[in-house]
């Protein structure tokens, strides 16, 4: 069990996955505040943009590459106690249950596509993200995130929007805004996405863990035609030209499920990391 369903887990419900906990989608819409105190800018509350402790730790990047690794490995070591925002990837169909279970759901613009690209979604037919619970109710008190508003969706709708990007070879990644409520859907690919480059590139773990799943491959139904390592964002599948198909390493493997979606005969699994001993602590 990773440590954020030992945290934010029921063991009496569905296995224990921390977003699939109802709790986990029931934060209070609004906070009482005291007299005079002002709704804060979008950003500067600590419990819900933790992301902001990464950005302390890029900063070093380039200055100080020394004390940039020591952040990172202190960072990692803060794993269940420390402020950092969680992510994790699910497969679509854990997705499923996570839309059929929060209100409300809608679709908006995505974060990550504006500070890497540069790249502003203004209306319900450029959204890429997807939004869910309360928070969505609030959009308009933070109109420099929300450019556009947003696009609210019946459960079915939803589904439908992440079969859309599932089928364009986007991560699904399941993510908390303030504690550990479940705020978002992210449909996330690598280079854009940045809890994906932080995960990949620096090793940061907080912010993007493996899912509860691992791929797995059945040659004799693999052709070897290569669709799986083309929707891989993770670089954990290679064609293996000495047995004229693909190969998953599953030790890279985050369980997104692109591979075994995508795949045209079926050949690919997904199985249960906490099943394989070799890799059910690595998160």
């Amino acid at each position: 069990m990773c440590w954020v369903c030992e945290a934010y887990g029921d063991p009496e419900v569905e296995n224990g996955r921390w977003y699939l906990n109802p709790k986990n989608h029931s934060r209070n819409m609004y906070k009482i505040k005291k007299p005079d105190q002002k709704a804060a800018a979008y950003g500067s509350d600590p419990e819900a943009q933790s992301g902001r402790n990464i950005g302390e730790i890029m900063q070093f990047r380039f200055t100080d590459p020394d004390k940039f690794n020591q952040l990172i490995k202190e960072a990692n070591a803060m794993k269940g106690s420390g402020p950092f925002q969680i992510g994790q990837v699910i497969p679509i169909q854990e997705a499923y249950k996570v839309v059929e279970m929060s209100y409300p759901v809608a679709s908006m613009s995505c974060i990550c596509r504006i500070h890497n690209r540069a790249q502003e979604e203004r209306n319900e037919h450029e959204y890429s993200c997807t939004g869910l619970g309360v928070g969505m109710l609030k959009w308009e008190r933070w109109p420099e995130r929300y450019k556009g508003g947003v696009n609210f969706m019946a459960p079915d709708e939803a589904k439908e929007w992440l079969v859309k990007w599932n089928k364009k070879g986007m991560v699904h990644i399941i993510m908390t805004f303030g504690g550990s409520y479940v705020g978002g859907v992210c449909n996330c690919d690598y280079p854009d996405c940045g809890m994906i480059r932080n995960r990949v590139d620096y090793g940061i773990e907080t912010g993007c863990l493996k899912s509860h799943w691992v791929a797995k491959i059945d040659y004799d139904l693999c052709t070897g035609c290569g669709v799986c390592v083309q929707r891989c964002q993770f670089g954990a599948i290679k064609f293996e030209v000495t047995l004229d198909k693909t190969n998953i390493d599953q030790l890279k493997c985050f369980g997104c499920g692109l591979c075994e979606t995508g795949c045209p005969t079926n050949a690919i699994e997904l199985i249960d990391r906490e099943s394989l001993p070799g890799l059910r602590e690595v998160w």
